[in-house]
């Protein structure tokens, strides 16, 4: 099964056990504690632990892009699949590079203000990076 197979599977399974909305905020999550684990990784010049993270990463938002409406999402639709593809594209160049942990901090800003905007439309609490720093 090819990456997006598996990530598409992933949020499909998940959907059947949570709440739509909930897988949503549940996989913004996991993609922040992987970008969280490259910028780790990046410090501790640890190339191939940072691939494996931002590959995970990458394999969670092709999984939320494979899942866009784009009849009843519209514009938004629209803009959440640039979004994804630029921070896809943002993430695979940084590995290696010595800029890779402020990458990843602007990165991660941006995707926890999507990750919290989802949770407030789903009734969850918001995350704030002391949380994703402690694992939670």
């Amino acid at each position: 099964m090819i990456p997006s197979q598996r990530a598409n599977a992933a949020y499909q399974a998940g959907a059947m056990t949570v709440p739509p909305l909930h897988a949503v905020v549940m996989l913004y999550d996991g993609i922040l504690v992987r970008i969280r684990n490259a910028g780790i990784a990046a410090g501790q010049n640890d190339w191939a632990r940072q691939y494996e993270e931002v590959s995970r990463a990458v394999e969670l938002l092709r999984g939320l892009l494979s899942v866009l409406d784009y009849e009843r999402g519209g514009d938004v639709a629209r803009g959440l699949h640039q979004t994804y593809h630029a921070n896809i594209t943002a993430l695979m160049r940084s590995v290696g590079r010595s800029e890779a942990h402020e990458m990843y901090r602007r990165i991660e800003s941006g995707l926890r203000e999507l990750r919290n905007a989802w949770a407030e439309i789903a009734g969850v609490p918001e995350s704030n990076p002391s949380e994703a720093a402690e694992g939670k």
